[in-house]
């Protein structure tokens, strides 16, 4: 062994301790950096000849090691699209389109694909979720309508918000839940004055809004029988309301009795529960002033505007009323919109069920109880804001309160994820030795969940880093001492030899 051989050894030392502090001084200065992963120091001996007899100093060398897999602390965050994963896995993202003006269109992005844990996503001017390092995330498209992920191998693209409206959906159905009181007065031929009409809003294939009103009158022929009319303030076609006549149960009598009794057809032989939908037909007994178009309510906006309704086998009880449960519903079909350009506009009244306590029903009370009167459809919606779930699902938001899935974002892992490539803005790239990135939902095949309005900081902590450096500032103090003593060695014997 020579003093050379030492030398060159402390040199190693301190060649090793300089790379430690080094990444002990990128760990404190990124202590703050969202999503940013520890780097530590492995030390390696270097051997250059050895025995039981000899051993000759080959010195040391640093390599780091990559901390991908130690998760920071989650924290909130003011922002929705802000996300952070908990559990295992990374963000599939691609790099800022590099084009002489930045600007990301869809077709200048790298087909390469990168990987991060750095979540601190926005929507940029165009659309696209991109986060602080200016990686786009990326993501699979979903059907809104139908909630079906496009998944396929290859899918993924960066996810860009550009349904900005939402087109008007017309209403189809209306439901009624409500009560009518059994011992209100009848009315007889008085017209439709009392109970109050119960109404609800529908929307057309345009998107407008429509009120359509349901009057009920109780009749003086049965009290178990109610006559009652339909509007829809808008429509093109008859102004005369439509309507109906509806018989309860009384417990004893049959579907049919009851249906014939009322001037209707009725061929089911099960008995209605008493107050629960034995039979809804055409009205037959009405009073002289609304057979002749008079207005339901003549102080409410409600009168005007009605269209014709239709029964599905010519007025007698339809064909799935009669069994008992069997939906008891009316299909009338409006025209809505201008004279010279109406719009078809079919809308179903669902009263509930055939002998069940489910829609309407008539029980001991002292006014009409409307429990819900609501309607499908929707007005035309304007995007408000961005939701996203645990599972990655991406919705938008809309001004109708209508929030639709457009996309969903997978979670990539990797077999040996602490030997990804380190690049700049907390991102990763695979090599050989981590593997190939495999995409899964979030909360499925082993992948963590993620969490909106959470961000995850950098998993640094400092007491160690502190801690590691005064270890590292000593080695590197011991090595400088042994330099010096080879020095002064070297140095005596360059004396004697003079």
């Amino acid at each position: 062994m020579s003093l050379f051989a030492s030398l060159t050894t402390a040199v190693s030392g301190l060649n090793a301790q300089s790379t430690a502090i080094g990444n002990i001084s990128e760990n404190v200065a990124n202590a703050q950096t969202v999503g940013y992963k520890e780097i530590d120091t492995a030390f390696q001996n270097l051997v250059t000849d050895s025995s039981q007899n000899f051993n000759e100093p080959g010195g040391v060398i640093a390599t780091p090691v990559y901390e991908n897999q130690l998760t920071g602390t989650l924290v909130q965050s003011s922002t929705s699209t802000s996300l952070a994963i908990s559990g295992q896995g990374f963000f599939q993202v691609k790099a800022p389109p590099s084009t002489a003006t930045g600007t990301a269109t869809g077709t200048n992005f790298t087909a390469s694909n990168y990987y991060t844990r750095r979540g601190d996503f926005t929507v940029n001017n165009e659309g696209y979720l991109v986060n602080g390092a200016g990686y786009y995330l990326e993501g699979y498209t979903v059907n809104p309508q139908t909630g079906v992920v496009n998944n396929a191998t290859g899918s993924a693209a960066p996810i860009q918000v550009t349904q900005l409206q939402d087109n008007p959906v017309a209403s189809t159905m209306a439901t009624l839940v409500a009560n009518l009181p059994s011992s209100y007065a009848v009315q007889g031929t008085t017209g439709y004055t009392s109970p109050a009409p119960v109404t609800t809003n529908v929307y057309d294939a345009l998107g407008n809004v429509h009120q359509a009103s349901v009057q009920f009158d109780h009749t003086g022929t049965n009290p178990d029988t109610w006559n009652a009319a339909i509007t829809l303030v808008g429509s093109t076609t008859a102004s005369t309301p439509d309507n109906f006549t509806v018989v309860f149960g009384d417990g004893s009598s049959t579907q049919s009795a009851l249906a014939t009794a009322a001037g209707g057809t009725g061929s089911a032989t099960f008995v209605p529960a008493a107050g629960t939908i034995a039979y809804i037909g055409p009205a037959t007994t009405l009073p002289a002033s609304e057979a002749a178009g008079t207005a339901i309510d003549p102080t409410s906006a409600n009168s005007t505007g009605a269209g014709t309704g239709t029964f599905a086998t010519s007025g007698t009880v339809p064909s799935t009323g009669t069994t008992a449960g069997s939906a008891a519903t009316i299909a009338i079909n409006y025209n809505i919109g201008s004279a010279a350009n109406p719009v078809d506009q079919p809308i179903t009244f669902n009263f509930g069920e055939y002998g069940a306590d489910t829609g309407l029903t008539q029980f001991a009370d002292s006014q009409v109880d409307v429990n819900s009167f609501t309607a499908n459809g929707i007005a035309r919606g304007s995007f408000q804001s961005v939701s996203i779930d645990d599972d990655g699902n991406v919705a938008l938001n809309y001004s109708n309160g209508q929030s639709l899935t457009y996309f969903q974002i997978p979670i990539a892992q990797f077999n040996a994820p602490d030997q990804l490539q380190n690049l700049n803005g907390s991102a990763f790239s695979a090599t050989q030795a981590s593997g190939t990135a495999q995409l899964s939902a979030a909360n499925s095949s082993g992948a963590g969940s993620i969490s909106a309005s959470e961000l995850e900081q950098s998993n640094v902590d400092i007491a160690t880093q502190f801690t590691q450096l005064i270890t590292a500032q000593n080695v590197y103090s011991a090595n400088s001492k042994v330099i010096t003593t080879d020095n002064q060695l070297l140095q005596t014997i360059i004396n004697v030899i003079q």
